[in-house]
């Protein structure tokens, strides 16, 4: 089904299954901090997540199109975004 086509899976340096979430749309970007796992999606959307537990910081930010690309500056107080 649609519903699980897509996922995020976090593992340790060990191979075991930490945290697993399903997602409703594809990833096509993704960058992490020590924190956070920042995704951008085809469906125009930019999502912040919780690195470890991989639960949505923030509701989901809207783009007008497609994310290439995600970056997150040095001093963590700017995501750069590269849009379609």
């Amino acid at each position: 089904s649609l519903q699980d086509r897509f996922a995020l899976h976090l593992y340790s340096v060990n191979g075991k299954l930490l945290s697993s979430v399903p997602l409703d749309r594809e990833v096509t970007a993704m960058c992490l901090t020590e924190d956070f796992v920042v995704l951008g999606t085809s469906e125009c959307g930019l999502e912040i997540r919780e690195l470890q537990s991989l639960r949505a910081a923030v509701p989901p930010v809207p783009m007008r199109v497609p994310v290439h690309s995600v970056s997150v500056t040095k001093e963590k107080s700017h995501i750069l975004v590269g849009l379609e």
